[in-house]
């Protein structure tokens, strides 16, 4: 499998905190030692060494590395931890590569920042989610408004590409606080922002607390009201409002996001870590690890026949499970769930040609182009309209329907 594009990433997962958020459904534990940290990153490096030599060969690295994230759990939480894997991934980059680390406001102490910084993290995601009080009680945060500001700034001095996630619609948020929380973050001059709903996962202690009635979700039309608030604030602030979740200042786009939303290559690894190797041929290949860490750890025992392995038979080999059911059908679905919610929206003639389909709208759609809400541009790539981009799901199953087989 080969790629035209130049664009290719990792995802390395941390899955460690020093305490789980009762909302957060990613993969994550609090219980580990120094012991079992340390045995996690020796799998990291070892696996990653594998992957790195499987995409060598499947001519996926003839460009290098165009952008790297640590995400978790809680990254922030290792710095030294993690100079072995940066050396291994050094010279496989592209110069001017991005490489961004998900930090809690806890962790961005001077020292910390100092390391990140001369091993080349060169952007960092701050998990803040409020500056509110009764709202980081909520959101089970374990710092506090003014300690998150003052971190924020600081890190901001030493790593200047820096992301801010807020969060919106958790119970008992009131339209000051949630403007207050964006009128704060603006006037730090955070560059970049990731604003998300608060979802009430079934198996979080906030979503089980949801199903007892012990907490209660607002219903959607604060929630419709929060998005707006953050559109008509941003805009005029001059951020550039990216895709559903996301804005950036001019420079500061996230180019490893750009991936996962325009159909490119990037190579997962870790505990509950995701991949996708796209082919210009066909549906490419998903893959997921199981969530569990300490299996993730013992599944790199064993891995001399994996030396020269494709990268379907590295996935397998280290406990991957690869999604056996891709078609173009699936393919179509995800690019249209993705593109959709963002400013340059998907290159549609191509994927129409790719999938053998043709364009007959249903009627919902063709009102939608009548009106705007759906557009073509003249290059042939379909958008839809900012404010439906948090509708983005329903919108690319209408437009799939509009998708007929040639």
């Amino acid at each position: 499998m080969s790629s035209a594009s130049n664009k290719f990433g990792l995802y390395l997962h941390i899955p460690y905190c020093a305490a789980v958020c009762p909302y957060c459904d990613f993969a994550k534990t609090a219980n580990f030692t120094g012991d079992v940290s340390t045995a996690y990153f020796s799998a990291l490096k070892r696996q990653l060494e594998l992957w790195l030599a499987a995409s060598a060969r499947a001519g996926l690295l003839k460009d290098g590395i165009s952008s790297v994230f640590f995400g978790g759990g809680t990254p922030s939480l290792f710095a030294a931890e993690l100079q072995p894997i940066m050396r291994l991934i050094a010279s496989f980059l592209q110069p001017g590569a991005e490489v961004s680390l998900e930090a809690n406001p806890d962790d961005l102490q001077a020292e910390k920042l100092a390391i990140w910084r001369d091993i080349g993290i060169n952007r960092v995601s701050v998990g803040v989610q409020t500056f509110d009080a009764a709202g980081l009680k909520v959101l089970g945060r374990t710092h506090d408004g003014g300690m998150a500001a003052d971190r924020v700034a600081a890190a901001m001095a030493v790593i200047p590409n820096l992301n801010v996630d807020l969060i919106y619609g958790w119970p008992g948020q009131t339209e000051a606080s949630w403007a207050q929380d964006l009128s704060r973050v603006v006037a730090m001059g955070v560059p970049h922002l990731s604003l998300y709903c608060l979802t009430f996962e079934g198996k979080t202690p906030l979503g089980r607390q949801a199903q007892r009635g012990v907490v209660k979700p607002p219903p959607e039309s604060p929630i419709v009201a929060a998005y707006e608030a953050a559109r008509t604030l941003l805009h005029a602030e001059g951020y550039d409002h990216e895709e559903v979740s996301n804005w950036a200042k001019a420079g500061y786009s996230c180019a490893h996001n750009w991936l996962y939303w325009q159909d490119q290559s990037f190579i997962g690894v870790g505990a509950g870590a995701h991949g996708y190797l796209a082919d210009p041929n066909g549906p490419g290949i998903r893959y997921a690890y199981p969530r569990n860490d300490r299996l993730f750890s013992k599944s790199t025992l064993d891995v001399n026949g994996l030396v020269d392995a494709t990268l379907d038979e590295v996935a397998s080999g280290l406990g991957a499970e690869i999604d056996p059911d891709r078609d173009m059908d699936t393919w179509l679905i995800e690019l249209l769930g993705s593109g959709l919610r963002t400013t340059r929206g998907i290159d549609f003639g191509t994927a129409l040609a790719r999938c053998r389909k043709k364009w007959q709208p249903t009627l919902v759609a063709g009102e939608a182009v009548k009106t705007g809400i759906l557009a073509f541009t003249t290059d042939g790539r379909l958008l839809l309209r900012s404010d439906e981009w948090f509708r983005e799901a329903g919108w690319a199953v209408e437009v799939l329907r509009s998708c007929v087989d040639i």
